[in-house]
């Protein structure tokens, strides 16, 4: 006999069927705080990067001496942020894709104010980094752990895994270049083959740079293998890629005198926009789809 619980298909109603979870868009939610934080700290490092030589209010300088080198270092590292900005607030952060760019995001926080506090003797003196690390641990922190959207599998079990693809060997491509620049700077102040050098003198400050966008190169490279990009979320991110790649090359450019001299700063670039031309142009997933209930209510 069937049992009582049991339906045949063709009986079955809407209400006995489970609704799936609606996929919900970023917007509106702490990501986009995050990004409009990130946003703001672009924006002065770009329009007003002489706040960071001087005092502001109650924060005292980030920075001692202004050179060539530290202003193209400051300008890569807006452009990288800018990246993980836009990815902040296009992606629909879940459960698992924030993960990785959550982890390298909360290994970044610890690793730069470990630096400026040493910096300052391990004395804690107010700076602008302390507040950007601050922005920065909002976003990985929802990213890593109150990602409020279903699984990708779930809604759609036909998605392919992310792991293999360009993505990762892109990925593969950033954590060399982060490695370097965090583990073995000095590679940037000499020629290496055909790449001549891309510094000229290191210092303190220059050196902190260096290593807050190392951290950053990692924190991007996390971020682009760990999520499933589809034909929507990767837009802003790309396009961030798009803006990074294009100014960090155009400076790098503009510093040698116009002329082409081939440098580090090139690879960067190169791979930046790689990344950003995949999730943007040419992702591996399709949009997952929605849910009936969610179909339904923009109809209603």
């Amino acid at each position: 006999a069937q049992a009582a619980w049991v339906k045949p298909f063709g009986s079955r109603s809407r209400a006995d069927v489970a609704p799936s979870r609606v996929f919900s868009m970023a917007h509106g939610n702490v990501s986009d705080l995050a990004f409009l934080g990130v946003l703001a700290i672009v924006i002065q490092w770009l329009a007003f990067p002489d706040t960071l030589f001087q005092d502001v209010g109650p924060f005292k300088p980030q920075f001692e001496e202004k050179t060539k080198d530290l202003e193209a270092v400051i300008k890569l590292g807006a452009g990288i942020l800018l990246t993980i900005g836009m990815a902040f607030s296009g992606v629909s952060w879940n459960p698992i894709n924030g993960k990785m760019g959550g982890f390298a995001g909360l290994i970044t926080i610890g690793v730069t104010g470990f630096h400026s506090l040493r910096a300052d003797g391990y004395a804690f003196v107010l700076k602008p980094f302390y507040v950007y690390l601050a922005v920065l641990l909002v976003g990985s922190i929802h990213i890593s752990f109150f990602g409020a959207n279903p699984l990708v599998k779930k809604l759609d079990a036909d998605t392919k895994n992310n792991h293999g693809n360009f993505s990762d060997k892109i990925c593969l491509g950033l954590l060399v270049c982060a490695g370097a620049a965090a583990f073995y700077p000095d590679h940037l102040f000499m020629d290496l083959g055909l790449l001549k050098a891309q510094l000229a003198a290191t210092s303190p400050d220059l050196a902190f740079m260096v290593k807050f966008v190392a951290c950053l190169l990692f924190m991007w490279a996390m971020i682009l293998s760990g999520v499933k990009w589809n034909p929507i979320n990767g837009k802003m991110a790309g396009l961030g890629g798009f803006i990074c790649a294009g100014t960090t090359s155009y400076g790098t450019w503009k510093a040698d005198g116009g002329v082409f001299v081939p440098r580090v700063f090139y690879v960067y670039a190169t791979l930046i926009f790689l990344s950003a031309l995949h999730i943007f142009a040419f992702p591996s997933n399709p949009v997952p789809p929605k849910s009936q209930d969610s179909q339904a209510r923009k109809k209603a």
